[in-house]
């Protein structure tokens, strides 16, 4: 899997420089075309003219990377609107997180949510600086058709990173075993794929903060604190995960995993929209054979 066109989005803030840095590395990595857009919360007071800055700074990553950069125009519309609309004909849309926690709005909830509810491809939220290429990749697998894709996309960001597919383990959660054993199969379908790659399996037993409050019942149902402490333990530089599409009031009354992750996982979060199509034939085979097989188990 290659990246075409990849989108950044920055405010000139020390946040958003390093996730322009991370977008710029892969666009080199994935010889892409990066695209930048300038959107910020309010009135850009530092910069009289944000445009000629974006453009200045389109040059300099052009040079320093040898890939097409493009610095996209302003536009008229709101922020969202402008991210959506440049992330409709890419691969990947790039944002550092404190973009992503930012421009509350309550009765639509904060930009994120507004994003990830119609971002047409995965977001990858940049929480810290650039150290070079991914060396550890985490995902989290989960019953979705999409974990496959999402296994794929995530471990093809870089092909020389580990990846670690995670699956939880609660206590009475019976769709327990498929995911289990869909990520048994996806593992070795990698290992098949992708002759030397590191690949392996993880649960939420590999911690131990997370078996002590599983043993003492702390925790149970908290997906996001369990995936934060296996990040933690595991020195993962990248954590992966499907987002399923809610309406503005789930967001807000719910909350979204990725909002408890922010600032507690400390790494960069890629999300992968539910709706996306599978990667390959074989994982979609792979998750019919195993969803069948549970459906007939139950």
């Amino acid at each position: 899997m290659r990246l075409q066109t990849l989108v950044a989005l920055t405010d000139f803030s020390p946040s958003a420089e390093q996730a322009v840095a991370r977008a710029a590395l892969l666009a080199a990595e994935h010889k892409a075309e990066l695209h930048l857009l300038h959107g910020s919360a309010g009135p850009d007071v530092k910069h009289v003219d944000p445009q000629a800055r974006l453009e200045q700074l389109a040059r300099q990553l052009a040079r320093r990377h040898g890939i097409v950069v493009k610095a996209l125009a302003h536009g008229g519309a709101g922020l969202v609107q402008r991210i959506l609309h440049a992330a409709a004909g890419a691969d990947l849309l790039v944002l550092g997180h404190s973009l992503a926690a930012g421009v509350a709005a309550m009765w639509r909830g904060d930009m994120l949510s507004q994003v990830l509810r119609a971002s047409p491809c995965p977001v990858l939220v940049v929480q810290r600086a650039t150290r070079g290429a991914y060396r550890h990749v985490l995902v989290k697998m989960d019953a979705w058709p999409q974990s496959q894709a999402l296994v794929h996309f995530a471990g093809a960001l870089d092909e020389a990173a580990a990846v670690e597919l995670f699956h939880r383990a609660r206590l009475g959660d019976r769709s327990g075993p498929c995911v289990a054993e869909l990520a048994h199969g996806l593992r070795d379908e990698l290992r098949r794929r992708m002759h030397g790659r590191r690949v392996r399996l993880s649960d939420v037993f590999d911690a131990r903060r997370n078996r002590v409050g599983l043993k003492l019942g702390q925790g149970v149902d908290d997906k996001a604190r369990q995936l934060a402490v296996q990040q933690h333990r595991s020195g993962a530089d990248l954590v992966a995960l499907t987002q399923q599409r809610r309406r503005w009031l789930g967001d807000w009354l719910q909350g979204g995993m990725l909002r408890h992750l922010l600032g507690h996982a400390d790494c960069d979060l890629l999300v992968y929209p539910h709706d996306r199509p599978q990667a390959t034939p074989g994982g979609r085979a792979l998750q019919s054979r195993v969803a069948r097989r549970w459906t007939q188990a139950i």
